[in-house]
């Protein structure tokens, strides 16, 4: 009798050990997942050993604008007429005439105007289109081929429109800053973050300064990123990046967490599939909490756990042994949800 009130004990024991145990590994996915749900990007995954604790940590963010500050893709943002009677005509003469083309820039111009009737079109490297459009003949490119003074301040691309001979206007193609972008950032800088924009080239800066004005932007013609970067670390500070593709801005070898639609092997952060700034600042809202109540939840659960061992040891062993076991097992899903709850 004595042996079989003995092995109830273990078992009892053995039981709250291997219920503890699922729960202690269970914890990380269920706060990570929990996490992405209440920020709406459920498509997103956490990789990498450390990255919980990383974004904790989190103080600067580090950003590619193209694709997440950015829509990345080329729009119209600008139409030009030299006559201002002309714009209608220079919309469609243009927008015919780009039809078709492969090329990002040509389909944003081929969104002014429905598929018309040109014909004869043809693609000159380096200098542009030309064709024939409602049986009148049309060029758009490079303003020094179609012979129209235009100012290139490096951010987006200038196009000269030409019609029956005579220069029409221009119009200007660019990467267009999102809406939600400047309040998204304000946000995060309330929220304790420095905010870094890093733009292609002095144009793009000055554009990006003036478009997100809390956010600190470098140019990449004076220095590099890899050399923003570790001027930052030297200042202490805890980096995160943001971008698109492996490469997303910097490499791992900073040992720092990423943000990208597609990361590297090695890379520790969050993949999701859009990196659109207000897409990525409720992801990190979250996440930057979320190793905090990883700890509670496995606090809770090494607590349940021992007030489980303590009741076997001080009582009777038998029935009493077993009911202390279930209510011990029966705990430790509330160990691990309670610290979840209100939660936002």
């Amino acid at each position: 009798m004595n042996d079989v009130v003995s092995l109830t004990g273990s078992l009892g024991a053995a039981v709250i050990v291997l219920a503890a145990a699922a729960a202690w590994w269970s914890a990380r996915p269920l706060v990570v997942g929990s996490a992405l749900r209440r920020s709406g990007e459920n498509q997103a995954r956490v990789r990498g050993r450390g990255a919980l604790e990383a974004f904790e940590r989190l103080d600067t963010l580090v950003i590619d604008p193209i694709g997440s500050i950015t829509d990345g893709e080329p729009r119209v943002v600008g139409v030009e007429p030299i006559d201002p009677e002309h714009d209608r005509s220079l919309r469609w003469f243009a927008g015919a005439l780009q039809h078709g083309e492969d090329d990002p820039v040509a389909k944003a111009v081929s969104r002014l105007a429905a598929r018309g009737g040109a014909t004869n079109v043809q693609r000159l490297p380096g200098m542009g289109v030309l064709g024939t459009v409602d049986r009148h003949p049309v060029r758009v490119g490079s303003p020094e081929w179609i012979g129209v003074e235009a100012e290139d301040d490096g951010w987006g691309k200038i196009l000269a429109v030409e019609v029956d001979g005579r220069a029409m206007g221009r119009i200007t193609v660019a990467d267009a800053v999102r809406e939600q972008a400047p309040t998204t950032v304000t946000a995060l800088v309330g929220d304790g973050y420095q905010i870094v924009l890093t733009a292609p080239g002095e144009a793009a800066a000055r554009h990006l300064a003036g478009a997100v004005p809390d956010a600190t932007v470098v140019s990449t013609t004076e220095r590099s990123t890899a050399e923003v970067v570790e001027e930052l670390l030297g200042d202490g500070r805890h980096i995160g990046a943001v971008g698109r593709g492996r490469a997303a801005v910097f490499t791992s070898a900073a040992a720092t967490p990423m943000v990208s639609d597609e990361l590297a092997s090695d890379a520790a952060g969050v993949e999701m599939s859009d990196v659109a700034i207000h897409h990525v600042a409720a992801v990190l809202r979250l996440l930057r909490g979320a190793h905090g109540r990883l700890r509670a939840m496995r606090r809770a659960i090494v607590l349940v756990a021992a007030v489980g061992f303590i009741a076997l040891i001080v009582t009777p062993t038998g029935p009493p042994d077993i009911a202390a076991t279930t209510i011990t097992v029966l705990a430790l899903p509330i160990a691990l949800t309670a610290p979840l709850a209100r939660w936002g």
